[in-house]
């Protein structure tokens, strides 16, 4: 395989698992999981250890089902930082409405959904929609069950019994190491931290990303998205 070929390859690949991904996750027939221990309150230990005993998959995607039709009130946030801008969207969101706040190069915008109005709702879940939480998936996706992940205890966040989970591709055992390389290009990596509750729909990813670029470069991205029980 020549280094043309492993470039194009770097890039076909996330952009078909974007395109796939996109679909799944800000569908207008959302079916978000229904696992108790995703309403309690008290984020049942046991049920997080269970349930996430073996878990290495990070799952993103599930967090437009929440948004679509929400189980319960919560606030999101998501922050994508870098050189070429930044993107900063907040959201107050119960099943009923939605308030929302988004900051980027053109300015600040806001916008209110109501789920009683299908535009209005429609609105406001493609203004929270981004095909960086798509690309982004799909490429944790690929580490599922290897050496980039572990985990790391179980924490209280954001009103959830979560799973920590560190992702670092760099730590990853050689054989794992390579085959992200191969798939997103010599220099690529993630690193950073997920929580995971019962239910397996991350309630907080903090991440530091790197995209090797066709001409040799390393692009950083950083990317913090929350869901905060309310």
């Amino acid at each position: 395989m020549t280094a043309g070929t492993s470039r194009k390859r770097a890039f076909v690949i996330p952009t078909l698992l974007a395109a796939l991904a996109l679909l799944a996750a800000w569908g207008c027939s959302s079916k978000a999981k229904s696992n108790d221990a995703a309403t309690d309150p008290a984020g049942d230990a046991k049920s997080v250890a269970s349930s996430n005993s073996g878990a290495s998959q990070v799952d993103l995607l599930c967090i437009g089902d929440r948004i679509n039709d929400p189980p319960e009130p919560f606030h999101y946030t998501y922050q994508y930082t870098a050189a070429s801008g930044s993107v900063s969207k907040e959201a107050d969101i119960t099943p009923q409405a939605m308030e929302i706040t988004i900051k980027d190069q053109s300015g600040t915008h806001s916008y209110h959904g109501t789920r009683a109005d299908e535009t209005s709702w429609g609105q406001a879940v493609l203004d929270l929609s981004n095909l960086n939480i798509a690309v982004l998936s799909g490429r944790l996706a690929l580490l599922k069950d290897s050496s980039a992940i572990t985990r790391h205890g179980q924490e209280a966040v954001n009103g959830y019994g979560t799973v920590k989970y560190a992702i670092d591709t760099t730590a990853a055992n050689s054989s794992d190491q390579k085959k992200y390389e191969t798939l997103f290009g010599k220099g690529s990596y993630e690193n950073g931290s997920v929580w995971v509750p019962a239910d397996g729909c991350a309630v907080k990813l903090v991440l530091d990303e790197g995209i090797a670029r066709p001409d040799g470069n390393v692009e950083k991205v950083h990317y913090q998205i929350a869901r905060i029980r309310k």
